[in-house]
């Protein structure tokens, strides 16, 4: 609770930079700033676009090929799932 009253005083000792307070008020980025911004804006979209490329996307044939006992795993759930919800308490059993 002693935090809540810290950060409250905190805040209000905070100067007001609304509107005319703040220092950018009326005031526009000069031309050497806004190409500055923009050429590091264009840097990071290329490197998002570059991580993004990087990743390998591979199809879910692909994974359980890979991955054989993922495989036997959901072909387990689909049994199971099966006898549970279509065959109620019958005890058929389904070959896959």
């Amino acid at each position: 609770m002693d935090n809540n009253i810290n950060i409250n005083q905190q805040e209000k000792q905070r100067p007001d930079r609304h509107g005319a307070n703040n220092p950018m008020y009326g005031r526009t980025h000069s031309q050497q700033s806004r190409e500055k911004m923009s050429q590091a804006a264009t840097l990071r979209n290329q490197q998002y676009k570059k991580a993004l490329d990087a990743q390998h996307h591979i199809t879910m044939d692909e994974f359980l090929s890979n991955n054989p006992t993922v495989k036997q795993y959901i072909k387990t759930l689909v049994r199971e799932s099966i006898q549970r919800y279509l065959w109620k308490d019958q005890r058929i059993s389904i070959p896959l």
